[in-house]
């Protein structure tokens, strides 16, 4: 009788012990299911994107292709609370851009149409997004200096503030999908990365960390160490998992972005709000 009371206060606690881990194991399962992507995020409905809102972006030939764009503009459009709000995507790729070729809105492979400068006084853009360095990394010795990296992405910080629009820096993806010391130009990315970085957090600007994004997903699926087709078709340029990796994270940085735009960033319609407030034309 005694063992046999021993064995039921056994089960019972085994039976609770594994009850707790079950609900954990649930709890944990329902928080990873309900986490939302930042596609999700941004067309939720507590959404920090404004009616007329409208989103520039400058980069090189993955911008000009523009697969991410793409995917971002069909998620705000098909979204409950994002459709009726016109937000615009303006997309500026530059074949082979880099800092310095964007800036002046020209390069050896085309043109933009105007200085970068010129474009967004045009344009009037809320929310300036610039996703460089590839090929400032990629082009070798007709690539651009770390200095004049830096200085470059200064210059346009101060051309997109001095307009009006809130910044936000993207570090570069990769040059090659090989997960290896061997891949030394993704190494290199990785070092103008942390320049983009240490400038966001220096001059404030909202920053998404592309490299950092890819390089960790890559080390999940690249078992093969392949040079291409997980989530490039040749190393560089999208294929349709790569437009979707970039698409959410940069929807999730431009969530946080947003959220905190400063008066400067406000969007023309508020203006136009407060200028009618103040009775001012």
């Amino acid at each position: 009788m005694r063992l046999n009371a021993g064995i039921s206060t056994v089960l019972a606690v085994a039976l609770c012990v594994g009850l707790t881990s079950t609900a954990k194991a649930l709890e944990s399962k329902k928080n990873e299911i309900h986490k939302l992507s930042g596609l999700e995020m941004l067309t939720a409905k507590d959404t920090p994107l404004k009616k007329g809102d409208k989103i520039a972006f400058f980069g090189d030939s993955v911008t000009m292709q523009g697969g991410y764009i793409k995917t971002i503009a069909a998620a705000l459009q098909e979204g409950q609370y994002t459709k009726a709000l016109d937000v615009k995507l303006l997309q500026h790729g530059l074949d082979g851009g880099r800092v310095p070729t964007v800036l002046e809105g020209k390069g050896p492979w085309g043109d933009l149409g105007g200085t970068m400068e010129s474009l967004i006084e045009k344009e009037k853009p809320d929310v300036v997004v610039i996703y460089l360095g590839i090929n400032d990394v990629w082009h070798g010795e007709k690539g651009t200096t770390k200095p004049d990296f830096e200085a470059g992405l200064k210059a346009m910080i101060a051309l997109c503030r001095k307009a009006g629009a809130t910044v936000m820096l993207c570090t570069p993806s990769v040059i090659g999908e090989e997960m290896t010391d061997a891949n030394r130009l993704t190494k290199t990315l990785g070092e103008y990365s942390e320049i983009i970085r240490k400038l966001a957090k220096e001059q404030k600007t909202g920053l998404c960390d592309i490299h950092t994004a890819f390089v960790e997903e890559l080390k999940k699926v690249n078992f093969e160490n392949k040079h291409a087709g997980n989530l490039t078709y040749d190393g560089v340029h999208m294929n349709d998992k790569g437009n979707a990796l970039l698409a959410d994270v940069i929807s999730n940085a431009m969530v946080e972005t947003l959220k905190t735009r400063q008066k400067n960033g406000t969007s023309p319609a508020e203006k136009l709000g407060e200028s009618e407030k103040s009775g001012t034309n």
